[in-house]
């Protein structure tokens, strides 16, 4: 089984130089976290490493098999309900496969509702199934867990660990939360300046099962970074 290899060497929007020189290689199955504050160019890097932006300058090597991509937004169709939602992707199954994988995750009594009718937390559980229903090779997250309430956060977190685990894929994590990164992921690149590029690429300390010890994470914490938000052209703490 094959990684994922990053090699670029810049992306550019017009006259913007959004990104830089930036390179990492993944083994099969390892978790990256890419990590960097609000409009730095997580999201661009993703869709680069998705195929979906081929304006760039480089290369990517991908994993054999299928990709899936969870968006900040669920991107839903609101038309069609959570179960339509995922039994409508080429290679997810029909709709009681559909049923049966979102009742694993608490929303089996929800599956045949439509996604206004459900909270954004819910909406973002529908579409990560919907991404592991195609049993991806390489699973790509931007900001899992932005825009949700304390609780809801924590019920994300513990289904993400179980939907990798479960699956074995290569994945990469956009994030701006360094414990979010340190609790999910083995590695941490960290993006900084203006064209962004690779400013530290760490791996963690923590083995998967520490990572479920709040305790341990913000040790990990301490150590490796400032107590505070990111400075512009971000960088961590040595």
């Amino acid at each position: 089984m094959s990684g994922l290899r990053v090699a670029i060497r810049g992306r550019s929007f017009g006259d913007k130089s959004v990104l830089g020189e930036i390179g990492f290689d993944l083994e099969p199955g390892e978790r990256l976290a890419l990590l960097g504050p609000s409009g730095i160019g997580k999201s661009t890097l993703l869709g680069i490493i998705a195929g979906t932006d081929t304006g760039f300058e480089g290369t990517v090597t991908r994993p054999d098999g299928r990709i899936a991509v969870v968006f900040q937004t669920p991107r839903l169709l609101p038309w069609r309900t959570l179960a339509e939602n995922i039994a409508v992707v080429p290679g997810a199954g029909d709709l009681d496969r559909a049923r049966s994988l979102l009742a694993e995750v608490g929303l089996g009594e929800a599956c045949d509702m439509h996604p206004e009718r459900v909270s954004l937390g819910m909406q973002r559980r529908a579409a990560l199934v919907r991404a592991l229903a195609v049993d991806p090779a390489l699973l790509l997250l931007d900001e899992p867990l932005v825009s949700l309430d304390p609780q809801s956060v924590g019920a994300m977190r513990d289904l993400l660990t179980f939907a990798m685990d479960r699956t074995g894929a290569t994945v990469v994590m956009a994030t701006h939360d360094r414990r979010e990164a340190l609790a999910l992921t083995d590695r941490i690149v960290e993006l900084g300046g203006t064209p962004a590029r690779l400013v530290s690429d760490r791996k963690s300390p923590l083995g998967r099962d520490a990572r479920r010890d709040p305790r341990q994470v913000d040790d990990v914490y301490r150590e490796w970074f400032e107590p505070d938000s990111f400075e512009p052209g971000g960088g961590a703490a040595a």
